[in-house]
């Protein structure tokens, strides 16, 4: 397709937003909710007109026409003008054209979280190695020879604020176990769906982390192909599967060292809150019996990552009690008795106890938690850190932890 698209009709792709710039009055800037694309474009009144008629049915020249006359007599607008602005759409991949699905298409994912850790493969070698020596255990990091771990809990917190927390983590994990195959159970931030899986590679600042399509494909012999209804606006913003995979990648930097299963788990709030156990909800019973199956097709051990944090509070997340002092001490509290669940290995419990909460605290790794727990059969863990981050202007607290589990 050309960058105007059939019969020169240029259209728009999905997942695009625009808000107002508070800095420049009159001006708005054109984003992409998902993160394809970076750029942020700034466009004024009359390109906004341009925007709103870019429909994949109306001309260059009728878009010209039509906008011409909104303006009437007052303001000459030239049709390179025009042109140009949707050129500077298509490079900015915010067109339904062959550059966007180059992108969207590719069979390898793009880092969405690059700022979060360092794109250059040196500084982010260094990175890494500064938040093992800063915040790890003292003994340096070993090699397991064994596979000796079923699963670990992991946070998904910014690598700077979750540090050592993720240093305790992926230290246990080196020590504990050889496995090369590492299925990320992640919480789904963008879609609402119960499960999206992709196929895609993952890029990160040391090459591709390969995907096991063929533990994939044995998910979606279960499941269907619906589990990619939602793939781009499930994977590619996605942070909760990224940031395992890149700090997997520092530690087993060989590509033949490690392969991943990225699963993306929607909201299980509506099984949470209706009191039952979750494998008496269908939705939730089908896809873990997919997810067993997939397991023990496996000829090799398996290690589950179970991406998610605890408690979201303060005003950045819409929370109508005050954040303050005593509330952060009163979450403590409360993540005490969820982590005991967690620890205990509990998978239903842990369901439980959060419906007693009514999920009030925004606990956001309900989903992979859950899962993760039934996949290991509710075989007790080990607390191995937490921690309770709280913005210095009280806008925010974010509580995570890292808890493993032996095989």
């Amino acid at each position: 397709m050309s960058i105007t698209g059939r019969d020169d009709c240029p259209r728009l792709r999905p997942y695009l937003a625009a808000s107002l710039d508070p800095a420049q009055p009159g001006i708005q800037i054109l984003y992409d909710q998902v993160r394809i694309s970076d750029t942020q474009l700034a466009m004024g009144p009359v390109d906004f007109e341009i925007l709103k008629r870019i429909n994949g049915k109306t001309s260059i020249q009728e878009i010209h026409h039509q906008v011409q006359k909104s303006l009437g007599g007052g303001m000459i607008l030239p049709l390179p003008v025009v042109a140009r602005f949707i050129t500077d759409l298509d490079n900015a991949l915010f067109l339904d054209t062959e550059k966007y699905h180059a992108v969207v298409d590719a069979p390898v994912r793009k880092p969405s979280c690059i700022g979060c850790y360092e794109a250059d493969p040196k500084a982010f070698r260094g990175q890494m190695r500064e938040i093992f020596a800063r915040s790890g255990p003292s003994e340096p990091l070993g090699l397991a020879t064994d596979h000796n771990l079923a699963g670990l809990i992991v946070p998904h917190m910014d690598y700077q604020r979750g540090a050592a927390t993720y240093a305790h983590a992926y230290h246990h994990l080196m020590g504990q176990t050889n496995a090369k195959l590492f299925v990320i159970l992640a919480t789904s931030h963008y879609s609402n769906h119960p499960i999206n899986l992709t196929r895609k590679h993952f890029q990160s600042p040391l090459g591709v982390i390969p995907t096991d399509f063929a533990y994939v494909d044995r998910i979606v012999e279960q499941l269907g192909d619906k589990v990619f209804e939602d793939e781009v606006v499930a994977h590619f913003p996605e942070h909760s599967v990224e940031l395992e995979a890149v700090m997997l990648h520092f530690l087993r930097p060989r590509e033949k060292d490690i392969r991943i299963v990225p699963i993306v788990l929607g909201n299980i709030e509506k099984a949470m809150l209706s009191g039952k156990a979750g494998e008496e909800t269908a939705t939730l019973k089908k896809i873990l019996g997919a997810l067993r199956m997939a397991q023990a097709a496996a000829k090799e051990p398996v290690c589950y990552l179970l991406s998610g944090d605890l408690a979201h509070i303060g005003p950045k997340f819409s929370d109508s009690v005050k954040l303050d002092a005593t509330r952060v001490v009163s979450s403590r509290k409360q993540d005490k008795t969820v982590l005991d669940r967690l620890v205990e290995g509990s998978a239903d419990p842990f369901l439980s106890q959060v419906a007693s909460e009514k999920n009030a605290r925004n606990i956001c790794g309900v989903a992979p938690f859950w899962y993760g727990l039934k996949l290991m059969d509710d075989r007790p863990g080990k607390l191995l850190h937490y921690q309770q981050y709280v913005d210095p202007k009280w806008q925010e607290s974010v509580s995570f932890t890292a808890v493993a589990y032996p095989s």
